[in-house]
C-alpha cells in the first residue's frame, strides 16, 4: 500500500471538509449589516447572535473533543457537516430573531464537531513525517474558506439577498458531508493498516519519560505538561482571531460608510493575509524558533504593532485599516496554528490529541463568545477607537503569557515526545 498517497488523500478530504464548513460559519458575519437593515434585529442583538454561536461552538469543542477520542472521525465530521448545513438553510428561511439565534446556536455546536476529529485523523492515521505537512496545509483551509465565504456573500448581497447567502452555503456544505463520508469509506483499508504501522512508530518513541504522564486524566495531563500559559494564551488569541473577524465587515460599513457588499469584498484581504500568517508561523517554528510558545510570542507582538498603527492612522484610509486588521488576524491565525494544531499533535503518543485539541479550542471560542457581545457594547457606548485600544491591550497580554510559558512547554513537550 502507498501510505504517502493515501495520507495525501486523507489530508485533502480533511482540508476540503474543514474549508467548506467555513461557509456555514461566516454567513452571519458577512450578512449582519443587511439583516440589521432589514429590521430582523439591532446591533446589540446581532452581537448576541454571534456570541451564541461562539458559546455553543466553544462548549461543543470541549464535549466533542472528549467524544472524539472514542468515536470515529468519519461519523463525527459527517454529522457536523450535515447538521450545520441544515441550520444554515433554516436561518435563510427565517425572519424570527429568536428562532435565528436558536438555529445559529445549534449551528455552532455542529460546526464544533470537525476540528478535534481532524487533528485526531492526523495524529492517529498519519506517520510523523506526514503530520507536519498535514498540519500546515489544514491551517490554510481557514483563510481560503474565509475568502470563499466572503465571495459568496458579496455576490448574493449584491444580486439577491442575505437569505441566499445562508441557503446556498448550506447546500454546498451538505454536498461536502456526503463527499467526506464516501471518501473515508474508500480509505478503509489504509486506516486499518496505518494504525498498525503507527503503533510500531510510537514504540520507538516510548522511553522512561512517558511513564509519569501515561494514562492521566485530561486536566492533570494539561497542567502536568506545562500548558497553563497556553490555556491563558488561547483565551487572548480567541478574542482577537474571532472577535475581530466577526466585526470587520461591520467596522468597514460603519466607520467608512461602505455598503455591505463592498465591505464583504474588501475584507477578502483578511484571509489572504491569514494564509501568509500561517506559513510565516510554521516557518518560524520549524526553521528558527523550535518552540510553539516562542512562535506565539512573536506573532502576538506583530498584532500589537498592527493594531497600534490602526489606532493612529486607520481613520485616514479604509484600505490601510483593513490591511492592519488583516495583519492582526493573520498573526492570530499563526498563533492559533501553534496552539491548536502543533501543540496537540505532541499528545498523540498518549492518545489524547482530540481531547487536548477540544479543550484548547473550547477555551478559544468561549473567549471569542465573550468578545463578540462585549465588542458590540463597547463600540455602541464608546466608539471604535476605544474598541481598538481594547484589542491592543489583549494582544499585549497574549504576548506576555506566551513569553512566560516558553520554558514550561519546552519541558512538557520533552515529557511527551522526548524531543
Amino acid at each position: 500500500m502507498d501510505f504517502d498517497k493515501s495520507a495525501k488523500k486523507l489530508t485533502i478530504l480533511c482540508w476540503f471538509s474543514y474549508m467548506i464548513n467555513y461557509l456555514a460559519r461566516y454567513g452571519f458575519s458577512t450578512s449582519m449589516s443587511e439583516m440589521v437593515s432589514d429590521g430582523i434585529f439591532d446591533m446589540t442583538y446581532a452581537g448576541a447572535v454571534g456570541t451564541a454561536f461562539l458559546a455553543a461552538y466553544g462548549t461543543g469543542q470541549l464535549i466533542n473533543g472528549l467524544i472524539g477520542d472514542k468515536v470515529h472521525p468519519k461519523f463525527m465530521i459527517f454529522i457536523g457537516l450535515i447538521g450545520s448545513a441544515f441550520m444554515n438553510i433554516l436561518v435563510g428561511l427565517s425572519s424570527n430573531a429568536v428562532l435565528i439565534i436558536i438555529l445559529w446556536c445549534f449551528n455552532g455546536y455542529f460546526c464544533s464537531m470537525l476540528w478535534a476529529p481532524v487533528v485526531r485523523c492526523f495524529s492517529e492515521f498519519m506517520l510523523k513525517k506526514q503530520q507536519i505537512k498535514a498540519g500546515t496545509s489544514i491551517s490554510s483551509s481557514i483563510p481560503i474558506g474565509n475568502i470563499l465565504s466572503y465571495l459568496i456573500a458579496s455576490f448574493f448581497l449584491k444580486t439577491m439577498s442575505w437569505r441566499m447567502v445562508f441557503i446556498f452555503s448550506g447546500s454546498i456544505v451538505m454536498v461536502m458531508g456526503f463527499v467526506w463520508f464516501f471518501g473515508m469509506n474508500s480509505l478503509k483499508d489504509y486506516l486499518i493498516e496505518v494504525k498498525i504501522k503507527k503503533q510500531s512508530e510510537i514504540q520507538k518513541d516510548i522511553v522512561s519519560i512517558k511513564a509519569p504522564i501515561s494514562g492521566k486524566r485530561l486536566i492533570p495531563l494539561l497542567f502536568g505538561t506545562g500548558l497553563t500559559f497556553t490555556i491563558f494564551g488561547i483565551f487572548f488569541n480567541g478574542i482577537l482571531k474571532d472577535g475581530v473577524t466577526l466585526w470587520v465587515p461591520t467596522y468597514v460599513t460603519q466607520f467608512f460608510g461602505a455598503d455591505a457588499s463592498v465591505a464583504s469584498l474588501v475584507t477578502i484581504i483578511l484571509p489572504i493575509f491569514n494564509l501568509v500568517g500561517v506559513y510565516l508561523a510554521v516557518r518560524l517554528f520549524k526553521n528558527v524558533l523550535k518552540n510553539e510558545m516562542l512562535t506565539a510570542t512573536i506573532m502576538f507582538t506583530i498584532s500589537i504593532f498592527s493594531l497600534t498603527l490602526l489606532f493612529f492612522f486607520g481613520r485616514y484610509s479604509m484600505l490601510f485599516a483593513v490591511i492592519m486588521l488583516a495583519l492582526t488576524t493573520a498573526s492570530m491565525l499563526g498563533v492559533n496554528t501553534m496552539f491548536l494544531t502543533f501543540i496537540p499533535l505532541n499528545f498523540s503518543n498518549v492518545g489524547r490529541a482530540s481531547s487536548v485539541t477540544g479543550f484548547l479550542d473550547a477555551c478559544s471560542y468561549l473567549a471569542s463568545a465573550a468578545s463578540g457581545v462585549t465588542i458590540g457594547v463597547i463600540t455602541e457606548s464608546y466608539g471604535w477607537n476605544t474598541t481598538v485600544i481594547t484589542w491592543i491591550a489583549v494582544a499585549f497580554l497574549g504576548a506576555l503569557v506566551s513569553f512566560l510559558g516558553i520554558n514550561s512547554w519546552k519541558k512538557g513537550r520533552f515529557m511527551l515526545t522526548g524531543r
